[in-house]
């Protein structure tokens, strides 16, 4: 169902932007002569985006888990098809073929044999239980836990069987232990990190090993060079090298591209979208993906404290201005925190159709009225609100821009304050700016696993600094429904539960989602063998990839 409903979003968008340049998705390059300035067995990628750690368990950002799919390795994970496959483990446990027990509360992974870290050592079951301990090693600055805190030991009978027992049943456990999830943790290598009482500020978070294709030799502000893994056990890749510089900004990355100084830009920006075309020798793969855009409401403030505000600025925010003018058609309108293409989707949910008129009655309601200068007042003091976002994206400030303008048609006086991503997205201990609640308003997006659990946004006990629920919101009614999504596993249960909480959300917004996006990458047609997974990272299979 999934990959039908996608499929035809994708068919109606071809229609709409017919005749431009190259779009493919799942792509094929479509041009089969070679670029005089591609490099043979070297692919050159650029993002916008620094990673703030290389080891995804300390990192934050959706660019530490997609480097981390070339240099390490999970017990599961996503192909094109957005099918879970086995990989550190041989098979994906079910109750079927005996990996979940009937109490849902011992779940078995028969490990693969013969894979190596790649400094030669054998990859075992001593490794999973490590990472495991590393996850909730107090000491450790772990953006989330969840999941991993509900398994009450595991055994390992043998070097290539590990068997988990949860304090109590938990529906996303398969999917998300050492799995495509929010918390996309690889495996680490026991043998090379046991010394160390905590990992936060080793030498392998900058230069990290793992079984992956390809190996990290050198990460310099950045720049991060990686060379094919020799020993690796699918087989040796196909590319020897791989080079990932970051650009200062959209501008900068688009600029290399057209200059043929990379081959790969990837997660282009929308707002860029008109100038991704007609590039000599490149083709765009555009795709939908698990990762929504939303404005996030920091309840902690009085003036966001009050529903009738949060609702106020909803209906001020025209999301279909937004999607037209800043990503140019590209990203999807939504009413919920789950795509329209998920089997948890429900369409029965409080909507918000621009109405600056609606917007005006409510903060009228809330006591905030408007003077003559334009802006509303409470006892003497403005409503003015700080949107912190992203530095360097086109997509986020050009947004910000929109935003501004429509809240201001309000009486609404909104500042702008961005920060790079690392700095925005660290951890509480690292000086994030939203763990730490420095903002009112966060235009801010969530990359999520295939399943639709995203309880670590919204669970009361998972306010910082227990976990991300940066909007100090708190419901027990939503918590409730979160907890029985959480320990159904059937679909249907699973279904009914998620449409409560969608409705609970949209009702009391402690976000406001504005769309889905459908990422796009600018490849050059030289690269063969790129099929985008559709959620978490699409760098599932880099083994097979040519230049």
């Amino acid at each position: 169902m999934k990959r039908v409903v996608a499929a035809a979003i994708l068919s109606a968008l071809a229609v709409s932007v017919a005749g431009c340049a190259h779009i493919a998705w799942p792509a094929r390059a479509v041009e089969t002569h070679a670029n005089s300035w591609t490099h043979e067995g070297v692919l050159r990628m650029v993002g916008s985006t620094k990673p703030d750690n290389l080891n995804p368990l300390l990192g934050t950002q959706v660019i530490d888990t997609d480097l981390a799919m070339f240099w390490g390795a999970y017990l599961l994970t996503l192909d094109s098809s957005s099918d879970m496959r086995p990989e550190l483990a041989v098979a994906m446990p079910t109750v079927e073929n005996g990996g979940v027990s009937a109490d849902g509360r011992r779940i078995t992974y028969r490990l693969r044999r013969g894979v190596r870290w790649q400094d030669g050592e054998p990859f075992t079951a001593a490794d999973v239980v490590y990472t495991w301990r590393q996850v909730m090693n107090p000491r450790n600055d772990v953006g989330s836990r969840q999941g991993y805190e509900l398994v009450r030991k595991i055994d390992t009978p043998n070097p290539y069987t590990v068997v988990v027992h949860l304090r109590h049943k938990w529906a996303p456990f398969v999917a998300t232990f050492f799995a495509m999830s929010a918390t996309t943790y690889p495996i680490l290598p026991k043998h090379v990190l046991s010394e160390y009482a905590n990992i936060n500020d080793v030498p392998f978070n900058a230069v990290p090993l793992g079984t992956g294709p390809f190996r990290v030799v050198s990460d310099e502000n950045g720049a991060i060079k990686m060379e094919a893994n020799r020993s690796y056990w699918r087989g040796q890749p196909k590319i020897r090298e791989i080079d990932f510089t970051v650009a200062p900004s959209d501008d900068d990355a688009l600029d290399l591209v057209k200059q043929h100084k990379v081959d790969f830009y990837l997660d282009a920006a929308q707002a860029l979208e008109p100038q991704l075309h007609g590039i000599r020798g490149m083709t765009v793969y555009l795709y939908p993906f698990t990762r929504f855009t939303d404005i996030g409401f920091n309840l902690a403030r009085p003036q966001l404290h009050d529903l009738r505000v949060r609702r106020a600025l909803a209906y001020a925010t025209d999301r279909d201005q937004l999607i037209t003018h800043v990503t140019h058609g590209v990203n999807l309108p939504t009413n919920s925190d789950q795509p329209a293409f998920s089997w948890a989707h429900s369409d029965d949910v409080h909507k918000y159709p621009y109405d600056p008129r609606l917007a005006g009655r409510l903060l009228d309601e809330a006591g905030w009225r408007l003077h003559a200068d334009g802006l509303r007042y409470r006892h003497g003091n403005p409503l003015q609100l700080i949107m912190v976002g992203v530095s360097g994206s086109s997509t986020t400030t050009d947004a910000e821009q929109w935003i501004k303008l429509q809240w201001r048609e309000v009486g609404v006086d909104l500042i702008v304050r961005n920060y790079s991503s690392d700095k925005l997205y660290s951890s509480r201990a690292a000086g994030g700016v939203e763990q730490l609640g420095h903002f009112d308003v966060a235009f801010e997006e969530w990359a999520n696993g295939v399943d639709p659990d995203e309880s670590q946004l919204f669970l009361c006990s998972l306010r910082p600094p227990a976990g991300w629920n940066i909007y100090n919101y708190c419901d027990r009614a939503l918590d409730a429904a979160e907890q029985r999504a959480l320990t159904d596993y059937g679909r249907s249960a699973r279904r009914a539960d998620y449409q409560r909480v969608q409705a609970l959300l949209t009702g009391d917004l402690p976000i406001f989602v504005i769309w889905f996006q459908q990422r796009q990458d600018v490849v050059n047609v030289d690269l063969r063998n790129y099929k985008p997974a559709k959620a978490v990272s699409p760098f599932w299979n880099s083994w097979q990839w040519e230049i």
